[in-house]
C-alpha cells in the first residue's frame, strides 16, 4: 500500500506544470485523499513487525516505518499552505467573477446616464415595443424597468456565483486543510509508536 501511495505521488507531482504561473498546482487535494492508503500501510506493517517482534523494542521496518511516517507527516505540513491560499480555486472562475463584477459596475453607470436611458426608450418605441402615442416619460420608465431587471438578473447571478465560490473554498478548507492536519498528527504518531 505504501508502495502505491507512493507511485500515485509522484504521478501528481509530476503531472503539475510547476513552470506554468498562471495556474496554481492542485497538489493539496490528491495527497490528501491517497495519504489514509498510505497510513493504513504503515500500520499494518508496525503491527505486523509488533506481532513477529514481540520483545524487540526497535527493528530495521519499525525505523523505516518511522521515517516514511515522518516523510509523510511533512508532506501533509507542507500541503496545509496550499490548500489555505486563496488563489487555490480556479483561476477562469475567479476571471468571470472578475469581469461579472465589471460588468454589473457599468450596468449601473449606464442606468445612471439620463441621455443613454432615453436612448433606450427610443429604442423601445421604434422596435414597437411601447404603444405608437408613448409619451418620453413612458418611454424613459420602459426603459428604465427594462434596465433595473437586467441588472436585478446580472446581480442575482454574480451572488450565485460567489456563493459557489464560497462553498468550494470552505469544502477546501475542510476537506484540504483540516484533513490534512488530522493526517499529519497521525503520521507523527505513528512515527512515535514505532520506535518507542
Amino acid at each position: 500500500m505504501v508502495v502505491i501511495l507512493l507511485l500515485q505521488m509522484a504521478a501528481v507531482l509530476v503531472g503539475v506544470d510547476w513552470s506554468d504561473d498562471t495556474t496554481r498546482p492542485q497538489v493539496t487535494g490528491p495527497l490528501v485523499a491517497l495519504a489514509p492508503l498510505g497510513f493504513l500501510g504503515l500500520l499494518v506493517a508496525l503491527m505486523g513487525d509488533r506481532l513477529d517482534n514481540p520483545r524487540r523494542r526497535q527493528t530495521p521496518l519499525r525505523w523505516l516505518i518511522c521515517g516514511l511516517s515522518a516523510l509523510l507527516a511533512v508532506g501533509m505540513l507542507v500541503a496545509i499552505p496550499f490548500s489555505l491560499d486563496g488563489a487555490a480555486g480556479d483561476p477562469a472562475q475567479a476571471e468571470n467573477l472578475e469581469q461579472g463584477r465589471l460588468a454589473l459596475v457599468e450596468a449601473r453607470q449606464f442606468r445612471a446616464d439620463d441621455e443613454r436611458v432615453k436612448a433606450v426608450g427610443e429604442q423601445l418605441a421604434q422596435a414597437g415595443q411601447l404603444a405608437a402615442d408613448a409619451s418620453d416619460e413612458d418611454k424613459i420608465k420602459a426603459a428604465e424597468t427594462l434596465i433595473d431587471e437586467q441588472i436585478a438578473q446580472m446581480d442575482q447571478q454574480l451572488k450565485k456565483v460567489e456563493g459557489q465560490q464560497n462553498r468550494q473554498s470552505q469544502q477546501r478548507l475542510i476537506g484540504g486543510t483540516a484533513s490534512a492536519a488530522v493526517l499529519a498528527v497521525a503520521f507523527v504518531l505513528l512515527a512515535l509508536t514505532a520506535v518507542l
